[in-house]
């Protein structure tokens, strides 16, 4: 088991960057095919007859609920991103003000 841990935050932020993107992307993602597949099945192309009126009246909850966690899907990791970079960022900042009140305690030691 390691006694330390070691972050390299460049690289950690840019992964970060990048879970943020995808989750934009998701999200546009969404908003252009989901509202396709919406507007498609919007028009019942599987008919208005009996069997497609059940079909229907299974199918639109369903799709709703797939597009609404489609959406928060995409909003949820674009901010577990911009939170890991916010963790780099006060990670850093904290390892930088600890180590700047070490050098001054310990200089006045000197």
């Amino acid at each position: 088991m390691a006694d330390e841990l070691w972050l390299d935050p460049d690289r950690v932020a840019g992964g970060g960057r990048d879970l943020a993107a995808a989750g934009k992307h998701l999200t546009s993602e969404r908003f252009a095919a989901g509202t396709e597949l919406a507007s498609i099945s919007g028009q019942r192309p599987w008919g208005a007859d009996e069997i497609g009126s059940a079909f229907e009246k299974n199918y639109r909850p369903i799709e709703q609920q797939v597009l609404l966690a489609w959406e928060k899907l995409g909003a949820y990791v674009e901010g577990l991103g911009d939170a890991v970079s916010e963790t780099v960022r006060e990670a850093t900042a904290a390892d930088h003000q600890a180590a700047v009140q070490v050098e001054r305690t310990y200089r006045k030691r000197s």
